[in-house]
């Protein structure tokens, strides 16, 4: 018994070893694949509508996916425009961080006692350094960027093909599920495409909302090129935890760096993304989004880590909606519910804090 275990387990954990490297060695094509899938769902609420007023379904697919590309790409220009606008003169930059790292060595020395001079050998190494570092970083931007271009030239293929052959693909699943096993894989698909089409649609409307609340704070704490760092901050917010972090460290090091008295604004766009990530995740989101993506914050960072590994930024972008689904499918089958429920939040309810818990606390206390 003890040995059938084993071997089981080593099978297993054989399994998903080559299943693993699978993803890694061929990322360059299943990464627009599995955003593809994403966007399918997306689209196929617009793409249905136009197929039932008598359209041929290829041209109703080619038709939004036309109009998405439109939207999109004027979207980005338009981000493109602002950061395009966002000269930095790094010999002026390399002359204010030098300025700043010598009224710290002051400080350092008059209150710590450091000796300057060892200061000066380890400071002046990091900006040399960091400065230094742009030139390299150019030409691995612009392999990575030929590689980005050839995933984004395959994301309207993919998604051409996943709406065009979505019954195909569904009687698929049922033939592999067996007739006995229908009714459960047919309750699967439909959660699957709620949960899936309600998220994607939902985090634009999200994205959409945080571009102005950012871009407008930004705006009213003065801080230059508010625009291009609110809708960039909005976009990284896609990126559970992290990206929150991320976007709102660029416009405070942008003023650390670029500001001759920086650290009141510094505070202002602190306190801006504190007060707006709260309002993102008590209120917006929940609302918008729902919460049928019920999985708990370990998950989410172990799995941000583990699509990280796998397929970089890419995958910390989709691992959210892939776990929500792999819960979805977990719940719906007998063996795997244990693991349905581990993600899920469920089970620390009365030991969470919540904005509406807050509230009710507030008013009995009133």
């Amino acid at each position: 018994m003890k040995n059938q275990i084993l071997i089981k387990t080593a099978a297993s954990l054989f399994i998903l070893s080559i299943f693993l490297l699978f993803l890694i060695l061929a990322k360059d094509i299943l990464v627009p694949f599995a955003i593809s899938i994403f966007f399918a769902y997306m689209l196929y609420p617009l793409v249905w509508a136009i197929e039932r007023r008598g359209v041929h379904r290829g041209i109703a697919i080619i038709l939004v996916i036309l109009i998405t590309l439109i939207i999109l790409g004027s979207a980005g220009l338009f981000l493109s425009a602002k950061l395009s606008n966002m000269t930095i003169d790094f010999g002026e930059l390399k002359n204010q961080v030098d300025g700043k790292i010598e009224h710290l060595q002051g400080l350092l020395e008059t209150r710590i006692g450091i000796n300057p001079d060892t200061m000066d050998h380890y400071f002046s190494r990091v900006t040399e350094s960091f400065f230094s570092s742009w030139e390299s970083m150019a030409g691995s931007l612009f392999s990575a960027t030929t590689t980005t271009l050839f995933q984004i030239g395959l994301l309207p293929v993919y998604t051409f093909f996943l709406l065009f052959y979505r019954t195909k693909s569904a009687y698929f699943i049922f033939r592999l599920a067996g007739r006995k096993n229908k009714a459960k894989t047919l309750h699967i698909l439909r959660e699957v495409s709620t949960v899936a089409t309600q998220y994607m649609s939902g985090l634009l409307i999200v994205v959409s909302i945080l571009a102005v609340l950012n871009s407008t704070g930004l705006l009213i704490i003065g801080v230059n090129h508010a625009v291009a760092f609110g809708i960039l901050a909005a976009l990284l917010n896609l990126i559970p935890y992290i990206g929150t972090f991320i976007g709102g460290l660029i416009p405070i090091l942008y003023v650390l760096l670029t500001s001759p008295s920086p650290f009141q604004v510094m505070l202002q766009i602190f306190i801006l993304f504190s007060a707006i990530q709260f309002l993102e995740n008590n209120l917006i989101t929940p609302n918008v989004v729902g919460n049928n993506i019920k999985i708990n914050p370990l998950s989410i960072i172990l799995s941000l880590l583990l699509a990280n590994m796998i397929w970089g930024i890419p995958g910390m972008l989709i691992v959210v909606p892939c776990l929500a689904i792999l819960k979805i499918m977990m719940r719906n089958i007998d063996g795997l519910r244990p693991f349905a429920y581990l993600i899920s939040d469920r089970g620390v309810t009365n030991h969470e804090i919540s904005f509406k818990k807050l509230l009710k606390r507030i008013i009995k206390r009133k």
